[in-house]
Order: C-alpha cells, then sequence, then structure tokens
C-alpha cells in the first residue's frame, strides 16, 4: 500500500507559485505608483506657479536671489536659491491650513514656529478734509453706535467678571497659550517679567533733554493674558501691571505714569482685546485712551460720537505663531471706529521725508485687518485736526499705539505718530522741531522690558546734528508765496 504521505501534491505546489506571482505583481504596481507620486509631486514643484507671498504668515515670502560669481563661490547663491525652493512652495497656505487642520484633528503639535512680519499697506489717497475712507464690502456698519458707550457706563463702577480666577481647556502650541473661554478659542502670549529699567533711564533722560518744556507721559499696554489666563496657567504668565508700577517708580517725578490695567480690568466681560490676534481691539484702545486723556487734561470725544464698523471673519497674528486650527475655524469680529472729528492726515516716511495726504483709516482685506490703522508701521504720520487748542502730541508707539490714534484727533491740535524700532531721526530734535507739546510713550508690555526699548536711547542719540525740516508745512509755504 503506497504511503499517503509521499504522494505528490501538484495542485498546492501549483498554488504557491500562483501567490509568489501575485506578490511581485503587487510589489511592481507599488513601485510604478510610488513612481507616479514622485513624478507627480516633481512636476507639481517645477511647473505649478511659485507662491510670493503668506497671508497666514503675514510676509513676502523669499525671493530668487541675485547671482554673482562672488556669491556662488562663497556659497551664499546656492543656499539662497534652497531658501527660496523651500519657502516658496506652490499654494503653500492652503497646504499649510490642511497640515494644520489634520494636527488639530489627531492632537498632533509641531515646533514649528511660523516668522510673522507685518507687511504694510499704502494708505489710500484722500482728498477729503476729514479723512474718513468708507467701509469695504466686507464691513458692516453695527445697528446701535451707542451700544457699547451705554455699556460701559453701567459697567465702569466696578470690575467686570476676573477669568483669572477661573480653569479652562487649553495647552500650549509654539509657546502659545490657547485656551476656550466662553465657549470661543482665545490665543495668548505669556509675560515672563522684567525689569523695564532701560525704557525708564531712556524716558529720564529724554525729560532731561526737553528741560521741562514738554510734558512726557508713559503709558504702557497689558497683554490680554493681563486678564485673560486661567487660573490652571496663572503659573505661567507674570503680573504685567506689578512690572508697569515698578516701572513707574523708576521715572522721574515729571513724568506722568498712566497705568491702565486698572482701567481695562473693568471691561473684560466686553471685546477689548483679539482672541485670534496679539493686538487688543479698538475698544480697549479707546479706554486706554480715555485714560491717557484725562490724565493729559484735553477733551475726549464719547465713542458714541464715532462710526462703529464690524469687519467679520478675521483670523489673525496667533494662528500664524501658533498654527492652532481651532483659531483658525473660530474666527472673529474686527471692529474699528471712524471718527466723527474733521482732520487731515500726512504720511512721511521713516526720515521725516514728505510722501502725501492719504487716509488714516485705510481699506485692507479681512486677513489684514489691524493694518487699517495708519497702514502699518512703516511710516511717519501727522494728523492734523479741527480743535484749537494748541497742544500738539508726540506718540512713540509700537504697534499696540496704532489703535490709539483715531481717538486723539478731538483731544489734539496735531499728532505726531512715530514708530519706536523704526525712526531714524533724533527723537529730541524732533520733538523740539514740530513744536510738541506732550509726548506720549505706549507700547506692548513686551516693548518696555526687551528691545524695543532698549532701541528708545538710540533714538535720543542718532542724528543729533542734522537739521529736521516738516517737507508738508514747507511746501504749503511755498505755494501761497
Amino acid at each position: 500500500m503506497q504511503d499517503d504521505r509521499q504522494r505528490p501534491q501538484p495542485a498546492r505546489r501549483q498554488n504557491g507559485m500562483s501567490r509568489r506571482a501575485l506578490e511581485n505583481g503587487f510589489s511592481t504596481i507599488s513601485v510604478l505608483i510610488l513612481m507616479l507620486l514622485m513624478a507627480i509631486g516633481v512636476g507639481f514643484l517645477i511647473f505649478f506657479p511659485r507662491s510670493k507671498q503668506s497671508v497666514i504668515e503675514k510676509r513676502e515670502l523669499t525671493t530668487f536671489p541675485s547671482f554673482s560669481f562672488a556669491s556662488y563661490f562663497s556659497g551664499e547663491f546656492t543656499a539662497g536659491v534652497t531658501k527660496w525652493y523651500d519657502d516658496t512652495v506652490p499654494y503653500r497656505d492652503d497646504f499649510k491650513n490642511m497640515g494644520n487642520n489634520i494636527k488639530g484633528l489627531f492632537g498632533v503639535t509641531t515646533n514649528d514656529t511660523a516668522i510673522i512680519i507685518g507687511k504694510p499697506v499704502k494708505p489710500v489717497k484722500n482728498n477729503s478734509s476729514s479723512g474718513e475712507p468708507e467701509a469695504s464690502k466686507s464691513d458692516t456698519t453695527s445697528k446701535s453706535d451707542t451700544s457699547t458707550a451705554s455699556q460701559s457706563e453701567e459697567t465702569s463702577e466696578k470690575d467686570q467678571k476676573d477669568f483669572r480666577q477661573e480653569e479652562a481647556e487649553g495647552g500650549y502650541e509654539n509657546g502659545m497659550l490657547i485656551i476656550n473661554q466662553d465657549g470661543h478659542w482665545r490665543g495668548l502670549e505669556l509675560f515672563g517679567n522684567g525689569s523695564g529699567n532701560n525704557y525708564a533711564s531712556s524716558l529720564n533722560e529724554l525729560n532731561k533733554q526737553l528741560g521741562g518744556k514738554v510734558k512726557v507721559y508713559s503709558m504702557p499696554a497689558p497683554l490680554a493674558s493681563e486678564f485673560y489666563t486661567p487660573a490652571n496657567f496663572a503659573d505661567y504668565s507674570a503680573s504685567q501691571e506689578d512690572c508697569f508700577n515698578n516701572i513707574a517708580s523708576k521715572l522721574d517725578e515729571g513724568i506722568t505714569s498712566v497705568n491702565i490695567s486698572s482701567v481695562l480690568r473693568k471691561h473684560t466681560e466686553e471685546p477689548i482685546y483679539c482672541r485670534t490676534d496679539h493686538h487688543w481691539q479698538a475698544l480697549g484702545a479707546y479706554y486706554a485712551s480715555e485714560a491717557f486723556a484725562k490724565a493729559a487734561g484735553v477733551d475726549f470725544a464719547d465713542i458714541s460720537k464715532y462710526k462703529k464698523v464690524d469687519t467679520e471673519g478675521y483670523v489673525g497674528t496667533l494662528y500664524a505663531f501658533s498654527g492652532d486650527s481651532r483659531l483658525l475655524n473660530d474666527p472673529e469680529t474686527f471692529t474699528y471706529y471712524e471718527p466723527s472729528a474733521k482732520y487731515t492726515t500726512y504720511y512721511y516716511d521713516q526720515s521725516f521725508n514728505y510722501q502725501g495726504s492719504w487716509a488714516l483709516l485705510n481699506e485692507v482685506d479681512v486677513a489684514n485687518s489691524y493694518l487699517r490703522y495708519m497702514g502699518g508701521d512703516s511710516y511717519v504720520v501727522k494728523v492734523k485736526t479741527a480743535v484749537n487748542n494748541g497742544r500738539k502730541l508726540v506718540v512713540i508707539k509700537d504697534s499696540y499705539g496704532n489703535a490709539e490714534i483715531p481717538f486723539y484727533t478731538s483731544s489734539f491740535e496735531e499728532i505726531y505718530v512715530v514708530d519706536v524700532r523704526y525712526f531714524e531721526r533724533n527723537l529730541v530734535n524732533f520733538i523740539k522741531t514740530v513744536g510738541a507739546t506732550d509726548v506720549l510713550f505706549t507700547m506692548s508690555a513686551y516693548s518696555v522690558v526687551g528691545d524695543n526699548a532698549d532701541n528708545i536711547a538710540n533714538l535720543i542719540t542718532q542724528d543729533s546734528s542734522s537739521t529736521i525740516v516738516d517737507e508738508q508745512v514747507a511746501k504749503k509755504e511755498e505755494s501761497t508765496d
């Protein structure tokens, strides 16, 4: 009898050969698909137009470097090409949004921090005496311009809700605190404290050089974290009010310190800060400006005298900083206020060369809403108003101060605006040349304890021997001769 175990099994061997052939076929197909995808990717990068601007990151992308033999042999040219190639991927913002949304779904974080460089906009030509732009199509005028004023009157006697006493869902993304508060997501920059010694000493030196003939004011602007950091994250952000009080104690007696932290604390339930941007809203700037006007002893128009305009769908810099899709998917309303006061706005470059007369509030797209104020930080601005009180104000600021300027149009005869980071003339000579009676330092908490404050000393010493001329005034005088 034949042993069954020795019988040949051709069918089983045949099936095994078919399986191997099938596996080889799948491998070949996989390689071909991979090669096809790689070819599509290479073609996409080569033939599709390169991105030139990032709306999310609010900056111009890297440009293709200029060739020279020196830059080629030094490696600078090839490094520049590599940077350009990496930075200008076609549809960069679309892919960034897609990636952030996917990360948001799976709770994935990244250490890739976006670089934010505010891109100025050229102000719109202004042919009217008031300098008022019309609202863009994306803007809607509030039905009740006096509702905010009424609310502030009812709540100004006592502090509003203290969000610092409550806990909130949230976490850190690229150094930003992202929290869920009152049904919305909010981004917060945390404050690490600082001495403010350079800020105080520079203001004291300026006050000394002005010889007491000009009144100097210090009004630092707290970050939103001063009022909205939840109790379960409180240990990571220092008190800005205490920091400001410490700086005030170092200022000479001739300098008036305006600590607006206590003022803003009375309005925490109102939209005084952006949720998706590191700046305050115009309403917060209004309350700060009101406090300064009171300290300066000048008239100040109630907010009911302004035209309130809402821009829907705003997502600001904190999304770009953090890359957190929860901010992207929870846009906010950006609100600004158009003055009813008559005024004309003149623009200069950072060396105080006259550029032209344009609007104070400019037309911008929703993504750049904060650039509505004077087109950003790249200009020196002069505002001549219908006020006749002999008071001329020079504002030394960072971007926080931009939102304050419209609220001073009913308080000062002339307003001059210079950015602490970019001004190229001697500050002492400038103040004397324009005949300023008041000088206001208003900048964020980061600026008063950081490098921006360090630059004030440079403003006081730089370009000290040159003569400053207001070309706008000179041209006007020539035209009347």
